[in-house]
């Protein structure tokens, strides 16, 4: 739709005429007239009849309006826009293009005869999701609300958690053709402005013409396109959100999107679910310790397997090796095709079990995965140490929390075994290199993404303490009283101070 920038004229005709233009062909565009015409007392309601709640317009407020024409005396268009101002908040119109926005908005748009304002009240009539436990970061502990596809729900969700005064909001319209909603959340103080500034100017930088999804944002905003690791989190659970702002983080909300991004975000972070908070300190280090030997058997276990029975036999014990040689025989692939024809079936039975039907999907992956794996055990394709290994790689893909970083990794998976392939123990060291360097070099608006200390320091980041955090607020330590304390530090840049 061509959005046409001229402000309304005093005849409200002529900008329904307009607005007629605007839209031909849509026959969603509805319009009511009011008053009487011939005295030249005319007032128009123009709206969407998908997104407006027609049933009460109809019987509530236009009944209302007609009714007060009746009851009163006088110019038409002031009985009616009297009889406006007591239905709620009204929003007031100038140009044409704003009349098209608020039309999208879900708002009824009264044009009256003689002003050269409109005036918009907002009556959603769609139906919405109504809010459930989250589909993807499910817990044992804690709340069990997700976010749905209504931004008005999601940030409800958030100010009953944070009843902060310094709760900041800042809103953008992306999208030319969809004019989308997207809020920025945080605490003004606890947020580093320079990455706030840094992240709402690459904001007013997207151009797109339909905002669908907060990956788009993502894609946008982040520093390494290229990258495989991702570069914000992403989270459909307010309880989350809200401790990521105590923490000082900016939160991104899209409406008609169940996810929240969270900027900046770092690696650790990615490895731990909200789930840690609501637990006892010792068995949350005791899961997050269990997560990072997972982490590195997702990421190189095949590779590990393929270096030691293809090139270092010798540091394999001897009867573990008779073993591994054993169930090789007549085996007529090399180690290397074996892992790769395991890991693709493997992937392939889990996107399988992602597309279908949640009962038939879990049927395919347990039957599927049973059947072929013994099928190609019984028929000389692959050993049964091969099936061993890529199964307990692809269990411990499951434990990372961060489905984004989990494929992260699952990606990564392929050229290290084809490294490890080539030289052995010497190929993956390199190949395992190339990714701690690459993940040292990423950056988002000056964060490190394998920033070790975090928001709170070490003591949340890689392990939870036994004492609440009460002695520090968000990234910035309490100065004591009495004491010398040099200006608050940013965790974000390495001490530096900042005025």
């Amino acid at each position: 739709m061509e959005m046409s920038h001229v402000p309304l004229l005093a005849s409200a005709s002529l900008n329904l005429q307009e607005l007629k233009r605007l839209y031909t062909g849509n026959e969603l565009f509805l319009f009511r007239n009011l008053g009487d015409k011939d005295t030249g007392d005319e007032a128009i309601i123009v709206y969407l009849n998908s997104l407006v709640d027609e049933n009460r317009l109809n019987q509530q407020i236009i009944r209302k309006m007609n009714m007060d024409l009746r009851m009163n005396s006088g110019p038409a268009r002031e009985i009616v826009l009297d009889s406006l101002h007591t239905l709620g908040n009204v929003n007031i119109i100038t140009e044409i293009d704003e009349i098209v926005s608020h039309l999208a908005d879900a708002n009824f748009v009264l044009l009256i005869e003689g002003h050269i304002e409109a005036y918009a009240v907002k009556l959603p009539g769609f139906e919405t999701r109504a809010i459930d436990e989250p589909q993807i970061e499910l817990n044992i502990r804690g709340p069990r609300e997700g976010f749905t596809e209504d931004l008005q729900k999601n940030l409800g969700m958030v100010l009953r958690r944070m009843k902060s005064q310094d709760l900041k909001a800042k809103s953008f319209l992306i999208g030319q053709e969809s004019q989308t909603k997207v809020m920025l959340l945080y605490l003004g103080d606890r947020v580093d402005f320079r990455v706030l500034n840094e992240l709402c100017h690459r904001m007013d930088s997207i151009r797109i013409d339909v905002l669908s999804d907060s990956t788009q944002i993502e894609e946008w905003i982040q520093d390494s396109t290229f990258s495989p690791f991702p570069q914000l989190l992403n989270s459909e659970r307010p309880d989350r959100i809200v401790t990521a702002m105590n923490r000082g983080k900016i939160v991104i909300m899209v409406d008609g999107t169940p996810n929240a991004l969270i900027a900046p975000s770092t690696f650790f972070e990615m490895l731990h679910p909200s789930e840690d908070q609501f637990e006892r300190f010792y068995f949350a280090n005791f899961l997050r310790i269990i997560r990072l030997i997972t982490l590195f058997v997702s990421l190189i276990g095949p590779s590990f397997y393929i270096a030691l029975t293809t090139f270092h036999l010798e540091m394999i014990p001897t009867p573990l090796l008779m073993t591994f040689l054993s169930a090789k025989a007549g085996i007529p692939f090399p180690t290397f095709i074996e892992a790769l024809i395991m890991e693709v079936a493997f992937e392939v039975l889990r996107e399988a079990s992602m597309r279908l039907p949640r009962i038939m999907g879990q049927s395919v992956s347990i039957v599927g995965a049973l059947i072929i794996g013994e099928a190609a055990v019984q028929s000389g394709i692959v050993s049964r140490p091969m099936v061993i290994v890529v199964a307990m790689t692809g269990i411990a893909s499951f434990t990372i929390p961060s489905y984004s970083t989990a494929i992260s990794l699952r990606l990564l998976r392929f050229p290290l075994m084809f490294l490890t392939a080539l030289t052995g123990m010497f190929g993956l060291s390199v190949g395992m290199f190339m990714v701690i360097f690459h993940a040292c070099s990423l950056r988002f608006c000056g964060v490190l993404f394998l920033d070790p200390i975090g928001s709170e320091g070490i003591r949340n980041t890689i392990m939870k303490i036994f004492l609440p955090p009460v002695r520090y607020r968000g990234g910035f330590k309490r100065e004591r009283s009495g004491s010398n304390v040099p200006k608050r530090q940013s965790h974000y840049f390495q001490g530096k101070e900042w005025d």
